[in-house]
């Protein structure tokens, strides 16, 4: 019985599994022969999708095979290079499955290839069921079904509920999100229908899709940072891809004999560059000094690789991705930390990176501390028990302490420094304070040259402008200084990015030699505005003197101290100085200066107001006050003025600019003003008689203006009958006026002797003897003329006739007949002129 028993039993169990093996030969044929169907239809299939017609996905069942009949006839079009016109139309029916609206894909074209080819070759892995066995529209409106998934998988189909495509089954932005991750776990199983892999050939094949947003995004040093799982994922990627590149054209270098030529690792150092820029653009450095950022960014991103390598990684399913964050308002700030630290991946809602997913700046303040931290414990193994999923979780052992060491180039061998630095003796690496000895040697050596070259500059430059003073020197000048800023940036460079200095001791180095370039630039400011007003001033039409040159050395200097202090301002921004306290400093302490110096300022504000008002200029002779005399110089203090003692008088602006000034210099013409006293025996026909001939005389005189002519009886004197005289001299040189002045009154007393009446004397005199009386021809003949004036009704009072004017207008001589003046008409001029301004200033007589 035992034995018959185990018999049966066996038997049982034998059939059992025949059965079992037969259900699975069965079901991968069912397969085999649905795949094979699904191919063979686009083939077989005479019309392509129309363009007008949209795709059938009102059901799990109609979205799937339409998936998979454009998806696979896609891929066949594609491998026999068909017209990009036919792969278009199987490529839009295909998309039509696909729900990427709410997804970071939803512009570009090669992410949604990329993401169907996933998609197919996820299924190509998984036995699917029967399609009569998937819903259909008939069981969607039977059983109100608003999602399916893909049995077997996590693919899943979501109804839409509105839009445009209101009622399609199609997949999800979760499922289209999670497609990278569900291929890297199922790549490893084959395709059931045997053929190669899609997504893989579309991918080492990138010639074939052409331009894409990746090769953009590269191009312009960007990755994706939507989610926190793109961020980590973007920067794990990159810091490999780095790695790998550089060791490899290092090692390849260095082979006796070299497996690749100088120029080829090059190109591979500059891969390996571009790909390590792409790391750091995952950090948030917007609080870092501009100086600082790039060697921030690059340190920061090894060290945080460094702390990566020690640690388990998270599962990549664990950390949100764009779709899981897909529900944030736009405002709604996030954050997510990486297990078992505090390193933190922000969502920033500002600058330029507003709505990126970064590692925020107190994540890269505290990253040299966590790797002091971790850098004894050993970096993670491929044996390690992980279940993350990154598309690159390798280990970069050693990178950081590699770079900090070695020139800064990712391949040392393929620089000059780098191969000196090989043959250099071992004790030359040790660490000292962060650096290697050959770094501070490199250091030391690069002041030593620094300091030299700015010497001989300054020495040349300047030199030659000492000896050679003039315009081109003063341009020459600002030579000196930029090239010693050139110098320090080159320096700088060097130590920088060949040396390769880093860490704490990078920053104060940048930091000091920031502040020199800074003090160049600000000395050659100062020497560009000084060679301005030394070409303004070279102009003829400057005098050398005076307030116009006063005024351009002190604006000069105005505009250098205000340019330097912008480029100063600019600069130490750069370098990371908060100028917000800096500038209050400012404010409070040029309160207080200009408080201390304000009677300066004072004369400084009126000497501006001078030059805007200019009431005097310098060689004009004024008045103000008591004082007279010509001014010499207007400084940016105080006015000089030479007065008639030749006293040299300084007047402070401030004073100056309040006074009432007289400026003789603008007169166009020159008042000649005087009071005749006749003798009270003067009769009124004798008045009469000198005040015609007065009159006559001063219009005949060519240098007396006629409009301007008034003599008149004017008052009745203790002694005297006055007649006034005021008459306009046309001149404004100082000395012609008196000659003038001196002819008219030596006319005036020719005039007054030949009436027979004479001056009176304003005293009292008791005459003894017998008074003669006056000259009765005379008086008599004076009496006779006016009669006949009176007789022919040409009696010139009030005032003579016009055609009288004009007849006598210019008919005396001037100067006068017989003297020296007038025997030398056109070099009259015998002493030095002193005019009263400059000749092309003075007013110009408008014409007749």
């Amino acid at each position: 019985m035992p034995e018959n028993g185990k018999s049966n039993s066996q038997r049982v169990l034998h059939l059992a599994t025949l059965a079992t093996r037969a259900w699975v030969i069965v079901s991968v044929l069912l397969v085999l022969a649905s795949t094979i169907q699904v191919l063979a239809q686009p083939l077989q299939t005479s019309q392509p999708p129309s363009p007008l017609q949209p795709a059938q996905n009102a059901s799990p069942r109609d979205s799937l095979q339409s998936f998979l009949r454009n998806t696979d006839a896609l891929i066949a079009l594609w491998r026999v290079k068909a017209p990009i016109r036919e792969q278009k139309l199987y490529l839009r029916a295909a998309v039509e499955s696909f729900n990427f609206e709410d997804t970071p894909y939803a512009s570009s074209t090669s992410e949604q290839i990329e993401r169907l080819l996933l998609a197919r070759e996820i299924l190509a892995r998984t036995v699917l069921p029967p399609f009569d066995t998937i819903p259909n529209q008939a069981d969607v409106a039977a059983t109100g079904l608003t999602s399916w998934t893909v049995p077997g998988t996590d693919l899943r189909m979501t109804r839409i509920e509105a839009g445009r495509d209101a009622g399609d089954f199609k997949f999800d932005p979760i499922t289209i999100e999670e497609l990278e991750l569900d291929y890297r776990r199922s790549r490893e199983l084959p395709r059931l229908d045997g053929a190669q892999d899609a997504y893989q050939e579309y991918s080492l094949k990138p010639d074939i899709h052409g331009i894409t947003e990746d090769l953009i995004a590269n191009r312009l040093r960007g990755v994706r940072t939507t989610s926190p799982r793109d961020t980590l994922e973007a920067f794990m990627f990159n810091m490999n891809a780095a790695y790998a590149i550089a060791t490899r054209a290092e090692a390849a270098l260095d082979a006796v004999p070299p497996a690749i030529s100088l120029q080829k690792a090059r190109e591979l150092q500059m891969d390996a560059d571009d790909h390590l820029l792409q790391a750091t653009s995952v950090f948030d450095l917007s609080e870092i000094p501009d100086v600082l950022r790039r060697d921030t960014g690059t340190e920061s991103a090894l060290l945080l690789k460094e702390i990566l390598d020690r640690m388990p990684l998270p599962r990549l399913d664990a950390i949100p991705d764009a779709a899981d964050l897909s529900g944030l308002a736009p405002e709604q700030a996030y954050r997510w930390r990486l297990p078992g630290t505090r390193i933190e991946i922000e969502r920033l809602q500002s600058g330029p990176n507003a709505g990126n997913f970064l590692f925020d700046s107190a994540s890269v303040e505290i990253l040299l501390e966590s790797y002091d931290a971790l850098k004894d414990l050993p970096y993670r193994t491929d044996s390690t028990l992980t279940l993350a999923d990154f598309r690159s979780s390798n280990a970069t052992p050693g990178f950081y302490e590699f770079y900090i060491s070695t020139p800064g180039y990712l391949v040392p061998s393929t620089h000059v420094l780098g191969e000196i630095v090989e043959r250099l003796p071992g004790f030359l690496s040790v660490l000292v304070s962060g650096q290697t000895l050959w770094q501070w040697l490199g250091l030391v050596l690069t002041l030593i040259v620094l300091a030299a070259a700015c010497w001989v500059v300054f020495k040349i430059v300047d030199g030659a402008a000492l000896r050679f003073p003039g315009l081109i020197t003063s341009w020459v000048a600002i030579t000196a200084p930029l090239l010693a800023a050139y110098f320090v940036h080159l320096a700088t460079g060097f130590v920088d990015n060949d040396i390769n200095f880093t860490g704490i001791e990078l920053s104060y180095l940048l930091f000091g030699a920031g502040v020199l370039e800074l003090a160049f630039y600000v000395w050659a400011v100062w020497r560009l505005f000084n060679a301005v007003g030394t070409t303004i001033l070279a102009s003829p039409t400057m005098s050398g003197r005076g307030f116009d040159t006063s005024l351009i050395r002190l604006l000069s200097g105005i505009l250098a101290v205000i340019a330097s202090v912008g480029v100063a301002v600019f600069g130490l921004e750069r370098l990371g100085v908060d100028i917000v306290p800096l500038l209050a400093g400012l404010g409070v302490g040029g309160l207080a200066v200009a408080l201390a110096i304000r009677p300066t300022l004072e004369n400084l504000i009126s000497g501006l107001i001078l030059f805007t008002d200019k009431p005097v200029r310098v060689g004009d002779f004024c008045t103000f006050g008591d004082t007279s005399g010509t001014v010499e110089d207007v400084g940016i203090r105080s006015t000089q003025i030479r007065g008639l003692d030749r006293a040299l008088v300084s007047v402070p602006n401030a004073k100056f600019v309040d006074m009432e000034l007289i400026n003789w210099a603008r007169c166009d013409k020159m008042l000649i003003k005087t009071t005749i006293g006749l003798r009270y025996e003067t009769s009124d026909d004798q008045l009469r008689f000198v005040l015609v001939r007065l009159r006559e005389m001063l219009h005949a005189h060519p240098k007396i203006d006629n409009e301007t002519i008034r003599v008149r009886f004017s008052n009745y004197g203790d002694s005297s009958l006055d007649i006034a005289v005021r008459v306009y001299a046309l001149t404004n040189d100082w000395n012609e006026f008196h000659a003038i002045r001196e002819d008219v009154f030596l006319r005036i007393k020719a005039i007054i002797e030949a009436s027979g009446t004479g001056f009176a004397f304003p005293s009292q005199t008791l005459y003894m003897a017998q008074d003669d009386g006056l000259n009765e021809d005379l008086s008599a003949r004076a009496d006779e003329e006016v009669a006949a004036w009176r007789r022919s009704g040409t009696l010139p009072f009030p005032r003579l006739t016009p055609d009288r004017m004009k007849a006598l207008d210019g008919t005396l001589d001037y100067p006068p007949e017989g003297s020296s003046e007038s025997a030398q008409a056109r070099a009259r001029d015998t002493q030095a002129a002193e005019p009263l301004s400059d000749p092309e200033w003075a007013p110009k007589k408008e014409p007749a």
